[in-house]
């Protein structure tokens, strides 16, 4: 039995090292569900989303400003007046009498109703609402990228926390197999005790083993625990759905070529950003042009009841007049309009020092980023390159470790060595094979943090 398991972690170790030349980005593909689901499921990116699309109400508000302006107006009003005029006097010829001889006083009052149809629109606004408009294009679309760039470290969080998992698995395998050559070895001992072979101390110290197992077994259940907890919370899953997924935890070998090509968001987020500000830019500029619109109306007007009385006319006294009503209607007004602002202050220049600013800003931001994820990319081609290194280093540990087991299993049967020696070399081939699994579990780690620096890492999952 303890042969037959000797060859089994033997051809596995064997089966995880040759995955180093035939396994590839493939081992991904199963994450696609859990992690779409992840996206789909996470508030912060929801809400990135949401944010976004206010920029692009912004953006269809900008343009419609080009669109003609409608407007309907209406009114009714009582109008009384106390008029003091000065007309030039008159000499009425037939009758030899004077007329608006000195200042008149008069009275009027009036009911008034309008009612009309206005509308404009924007011939030429210096650019400004066009530029305007393809920088909110711009920044919607820098946002958007920005949001995306996200999903690589989401991805990398659930694809880790499910590898911890099928870790805990072989974890669950070492154990169990453990738990199988300790329970032959104590059989062993309690007949060595009964033939007079063996002592208490030996069935003893092999029962601590065993419990010391059973502490482990715990342990691994709460970490298990945990990370469904925190599966569940990421993909919004149910936990036999999370359950249902399992696979064996081998080393991602990844092609380099189309690993390190850089593809990461950020970058092209900020080259987006560049085109808005330069947008802008051409905006505040053709502030300094002139805004040409168009305008018609149409309108009815009526003044009816109404009264005005001439005071204190010569030889005529008060001169009372009285009209049913005056009525225009319709009238029509089509016309063109231009507006120059001369001079504001320096409201206008300012607006241009500051877009300049920023394109300045944005620019020492991209350059700076280009520069940081060049060494990042370098760093993660190191580091993961070293850890397929420390997977062959891992293996021959748990080949040692397995000899040496098996020695010892042999030596303590036919009683060279004591059970404390016997213990160790379990021990340390439990060890050295957590070891080596742990190892895998940073392979991999380092093959995702590579995907992730190029901004591949959520493109090759759901491809």
């Amino acid at each position: 039995m303890e042969n037959k398991f000797q060859k089994t972690i033997s051809s596995l170790a064997l089966i995880l090292l040759a995955g180093l030349n035939a396994y590839s980005q493939e081992g991904l593909e199963g994450f696609k569900m859990p992690v779409e689901k992840a996206v789909y499921h996470n508030k912060s990116l929801i809400n990135a989303n949401l944010e976004n699309q206010k920029v692009a109400l912004e953006r269809d508000h900008v343009k419609g400003k080009l669109l003609p302006t409608v407007y309907a107006n209406a009114m009714y009003g009582y109008i009384n007046s106390n008029i003091d005029i000065d007309l030039p006097t008159k000499t009425l010829p037939l009758l030899g009498s004077t007329i608006f001889d000195g200042s008149q006083r008069m009275n009027l009052s009036t009911q008034v109703g309008l009612a009309g149809v206005t509308a404009t629109q924007v011939i030429f606004s210096g650019l400004q609402i066009t530029n305007g408009q393809k920088a909110l294009e711009q920044k919607f679309k820098a946002q958007e990228l920005m949001t995306e760039a996200g999903y690589d470290q989401l991805a990398q969080e659930v694809m880790t926390s499910f590898d911890q998992l099928m870790l805990l698995k072989e974890v669950d395998l070492l154990i169990t197999d453990s738990e199988k050559r300790l329970n032959k070895e104590h059989e062993k001992v309690i007949k060595g005790i009964e033939n007079g072979f063996a002592i208490p101390y030996d069935r003893d110290k092999i029962k601590l083993a065993m419990l010391e197992l059973e502490s482990k077994k715990a342990e691994v259940q709460s970490n298990r625990e945990l990370l469904l907890y925190k599966l569940q919370e990421l993909t919004g899953m149910s936990q036999e759905d999370l359950n249902s997924i399992t696979y064996k935890l081998k080393v991602l070998n990844l092609d380099l070529d189309s690993a390190m090509q850089m593809n990461r968001k950020e970058l092209d987020a900020l080259e987006a950003s560049q085109k808005a500000y330069e947008f802008v830019l051409k905006k505040e500029k053709g502030a300094k042009l002139p805004q040409v619109f168009a305008f018609g109306n149409i309108s009815y007007f009526n003044a009816f009841n109404t009264d005005m009385t001439i005071k204190d006319l010569p030889k005529i006294g008060n001169l009372k007049m009285e009209s049913n009503h005056l009525m225009m209607a319709p009238n029509y007004a089509l016309g063109v309009g231009v507006k120059w602002t001369i001079f504001e202050g320096k409201t206008h220049k300012t607006a241009i020092d500051k877009a300049k600013i920023d394109i300045q800003i944005n620019e020492n931001k991209l350059a700076d980023t280009k520069e940081k994820l060049s060494l990042l990319q370098r760093k993660t081609e190191v580091d993961y390159n070293l850890a397929n290194k420390k997977i062959e280093v891992s293996n021959q540990q748990v080949e040692i470790s397995k000899n040496n087991l098996h020695l010892a299993s042999r030596q303590f049967e036919e009683g060279l060595t004591d059970v404390t020696e016997r213990l160790e070399a379990e021990n340390e081939y439990y060890k050295q094979s957590l070891g080596f699994y742990n190892q895998v579990l940073s392979q991999r780690m380092a093959a995702t943090e590579l995907l992730k620096a190029n901004g591949n890492l959520y493109q090759t999952i759901t491809k």
